[in-house]
Formats: structure tokens, C-alpha cells, sequence
């Protein structure tokens, strides 16, 4: 991947830790799931948002390491908190031990919970890899053994990335479907991202990256589960749950954003 970091010859821009933009023109590319301060056993690490910070870090070296890359290859950032002061206090220090001189493009989001009410942070990369592309357009791959319906790495050997707008349960004529269906909001909102997938020519198993906006995760997960499975069988991409207050419209319960590679 050729990289080019951005930098505004401004005294503010220089004093960041993180680059306010960064070019790539893509050979190898590896998405993260999000993770979070999970330990092995499933038990979230305890000591408050330094430790899971810590941890959620340690859980990205190893699905870096398997793809043969370092923090040193990343180009992309984003942080989800759920208490900004204590990110600030003790999450950043630990960000720092990890990056050290690297500076990514990076984003930082508060937001109501995340998957499980006792964490605290969750963190996705996105990552330049050093070699060849490989023979396959897509590697998806863990590094544990989880149990989610995602994959906790996905490289991108050559090809186009096809980054798809946020998608929402809208119909043709502009009103919304399912106004408080949970289930029928999933659906329309998997049948959105599927036309926008066959006009570029991809498919669901395309997918490398989703992020999945609900205003309630307890609500969302049940009636999920089996539209997703519909939509991607067995060949899911790294993802990410957020719970947030509010979308654009009211009656929107949730917002699903793609990222995908189309050879």
C-alpha cells in the first residue's frame, strides 16, 4: 500500500497525536472487528477502563500478528467510550504504550453501551500489510474462538473497496418500514444494502467491514439474528454493535454501514 499521511502546516494540526488524514492506494488491506476488554474466558477484565483498554489492545495485537502486521501499519482508528473522563485519564495512556511515534487517523465516539453493559471501550483498525497480495480477494479469520457471527480479521488482497453510505429501513417512495418492527426494520435494511451490492457488482460474502447502529442492542439481537443469517450465511464480515440514542429520523431503530471488496 502506498501511504500519505495528511498534515496541515498548522501549529494545532502538529500538536495532535493522530493524523488528521491519511491516502492509501489499496494492496493490502486488514479490517478489524471491533474489540473489546474481553478476557479469554469471556469475562470482561476487570479494573475499570484502563485494564480494558489494556486488554482490547492485547486482543488487536494478536489479530495483527496473524496477519503478519504491527500498530506501526495502521491508518485508520475508531474508539467507542462509554465514559469520556475515564478514556481521558486512563484509556489514552495505554492507547499511547501501544502506538508510541504512530499516528493513525483516528476518531473517537461516546456512545450509550456497547454490546455488554459492563464495558467500557471498544476499538477497530484498519491496517496497511506489508507483502504481496495474496491469491484469494478476501482472508477472513480469528485469532479466538469467540462464538459471534462475525470474523475477527478480514484482509483485502488488491481489488476495489466499495464503502457503502449508512443504510436505514427506508422504502423507494421515501417512507419507512416497520415503524417500531424491529424485524421488519432488519429486513429493509439488509434488502437496501443487498441492491447496493449487486449494482456494483458484489455479493453479501463481498462484505469486509460492518458497523451496526441500534438505538437498543437487547432489542435489536433477537430480532436480528435470523435476517442477518439470511443475508450472509456463514461468510460474515468483521463487525461492530454500538447502541446509540438516536438516528436520523425517530422512527429509525437502526443504521447498518458496509465496507466491501469487489475484485
Amino acid at each position: 500500500m502506498d501511504r500519505r499521511e495528511i498534515l496541515a502546516e498548522r501549529p494545532v494540526e502538529r500538536g495532535r497525536g493522530f493524523m488528521p488524514g491519511v491516502s492509501v492506494n489499496p494492496s493490502r488491506v486488514l479490517f478489524t472487528a471491533g474489540l473489546t476488554g474481553r478476557n479469554p474466558d469471556g469475562s470482561v477484565a476487570a479494573g475499570g477502563m484502563g485494564s480494558q483498554t489494556r486488554r482490547a489492545y492485547e486482543r488487536l495485537q494478536a489479530i495483527l500478528s496473524k496477519a503478519g502486521a504491527s500498530f506501526d501499519g495502521v491508518v485508520k482508528q475508531l474508539t467507542y467510550v462509554t465514559d469520556l473522563d475515564a478514556y481521558n485519564s486512563a484509556g489514552r495512556p495505554e492507547r499511547a504504550k501501544v502506538f508510541g511515534t504512530t499516528r493513525a487517523a483516528s476518531t473517537g465516539l461516546v456512545v450509550r453501551r456497547l454490546a455488554d453493559p459492563a464495558l467500557l471501550i471498544e476499538v477497530e483498525l484498519v491496517v496497511d500489510l506489508p507483502g504481496s497480495p495474496g491469491k484469494s480477494l478476501l482472508e477472513k479469520y480469528n485469532v479466538e474462538n469467540h462464538g459471534g457471527s462475525f470474523h475477527q480479521g478480514v484482509i483485502v488482497n488488491g481489488g476495489h473497496l466499495l464503502y457503502l453510505a449508512g443504510q436505514v429501513a427506508n422504502n423507494v417512495d421515501g417512507s419507512v418500514a416497520g415503524v417500531g418492527d424491529w424485524r421488519r426494520q432488519a429486513e429493509k435494511v439488509y434488502e437496501n444494502i443487498g441492491h447496493i451490492l449487486r449494482a456494483a457488482g458484489a455479493t453479501p460474502a463481498s462484505v469486509v467491514k460492518e458497523t451496526t447502529w441500534v438505538l437498543s442492542i437487547d432489542s435489536w439481537r433477537p430480532a436480528s439474528v435470523p435476517v442477518r443469517r439470511g443475508f450472509y450465511g456463514d461468510d460474515v464480515p468483521a463487525s461492530t454493535l454500538i447502541e446509540i440514542p438516536g438516528l436520523a429520523r425517530p422512527e429509525f431503530l437502526v443504521e447498518i454501514e458496509v465496507i466491501a471488496a469487489v475484485a
